[in-house]
């Protein structure tokens, strides 16, 4: 089904809708600063809380100043708290740009707003896209979809707040599904802006890379053959050299082409399981059991996926993402592996798609939410002076 057919399917529309309303009632006490719900404690916290959450305010910052480090210093001193301004190059231009956007006609905090319920709404559309091409089954793939907007257990706090994962899986999802329509141009398009809002967007050129190298050695014969292939191969090059443009603007704005690995904790890749290591940075707690059990659904769902659908792009990059993910050395693995978690449910569809399963997937929904209005009380930036964010 092409996308213009999925944004016909009503069942798409039922989807979006849960998206909004489950993120209108996330916002719900913060906005009516409720003191108390369900044994959490807001105590009086409104929406500012929302948009102070990581990284929600530096996104903002990158829209308001386009990573001119003057405006950065001048400005946000208070964010900084003593780092030099290429701290922002961590946070690509994605949403940004989205938030820039909605900034043109309304505040900046306001503007944060809208571009989360534009980025729910294009989640909703991407994770729908995905699982109707995987079943064929449009209602069961609003189920499914439906289920991947609260599952895992940080995709609801993910999504609530200022954070670009819920674009970058839209634009993932869409490269990975042009491609397998062999709309190449579109495939790397995609791949392009995922990259640009998030930097593992460029394992999605591995997984292109990988599969055109193993379908060259299988059936080229020829030089001549090897060299048509390439030509084919070249949209491809758009995914690495819209990163580079990025690093270049980078030098323009910042003075290093590297400022992005100057960064202090972009880079957390060690090895895998490294996050069980002892003094790593990023961890600093034995609490990481939860890690475990996304272990298991991240390498179960992956292998029922590949054992379903076999070695195509979806299954490479689901592969190069999963071993990535858990090599780094990073409390917050399960955000990190929030882009890997519609291809994780698609392989274990079977057994969420029970009736059992639907109804542990209803009752999970309750926990997920104290959880999320737990993370986003605690993980956020203090701001003393508002009026520079407007």
């Amino acid at each position: 089904m092409s996308i213009i057919d999925v944004m016909r399917n009503k069942h798409l529309g039922i989807v979006v809708l849960v998206a909004v309303v489950s993120l209108l009632l996330f916002w719900a006490p913060f906005k009516l600063k409720i003191p108390n719900l369900l044994g959490v404690a807001f105590e009086g916290a409104g929406m500012e809380r929302i948009i102070s959450n990581f990284d929600g305010l530096n996104f903002l910052i990158v829209a308001k100043t386009n990573y001119d480090p003057v405006l950065i210093e001048q400005n946000y001193q208070d964010v900084l708290s003593g780092r030099r301004p290429l701290y922002f190059s961590a946070h690509y231009p994605g949403l940004p740009i989205l938030i820039e956007v909605f900034d043109t006609v309304m505040s900046g905090p306001n503007a944060v707003l809208f571009a989360i319920l534009t980025s729910n709404i294009l989640l909703a559309l991407g994770l729908f896209w995905f699982f109707d091409w995987y079943t064929k089954d449009s209602k069961m793939a609003m189920w499914l979809s439906i289920l991947a907007l609260f599952l895992p257990g940080r995709m609801l706090a993910t999504r609530g707040v200022g954070s670009n994962e819920m674009l970058f899986i839209f634009f993932v999802l869409g490269s990975l599904l042009f491609h397998e329509r062999g709309k190449k141009w579109m495939a790397a398009l995609m791949g392009s802006l995922a990259v640009l809002t998030r930097s593992p967007g460029i394992l999605l050129f591995g997984a292109y890379l990988v599969q055109f190298t193993i379908y060259n050695l299988q059936f080229t014969k020829t030089i001549k053959d090897f060299f048509a292939q390439l030509r084919r191969f070249l949209p491809y090059l758009l995914i690495p050299l819209s990163l580079v443009g990025l690093w270049i603007y980078y030098g323009i704005t910042f003075g290093s082409f590297w400022a992005y690995f100057q960064v202090g904790g972009n880079i957390n890749l060690y090895y895998p399981f490294a996050v069980f290591a002892s003094n790593m940075p990023w961890v600093g707690d034995i609490w990481t059991e939860d890690i475990i059990y996304l272990t298991m659904f991240m390498v179960g769902g992956t292998y029922l996926y590949i054992k379903r659908k076999g070695w195509g792009a979806i299954s490479l990059f689901a592969i190069i993402y999963a071993v990535f993910t858990l090599s780094v050395a990073h409390r917050d693995i399960a955000r990190y592996s929030l882009p890997l978690a519609p291809i994780m449910i698609a392989g274990w569809s079977e057994i969420i798609a029970t009736k059992i399963g639907k109804w542990i997937g209803c009752v999970l929904v309750i926990p997920v939410f104290l959880y999320s209005w737990q993370f986003v009380l605690a993980n956020y930036q203090v701001v003393m002076d508002w009026t520079k964010y407007l």
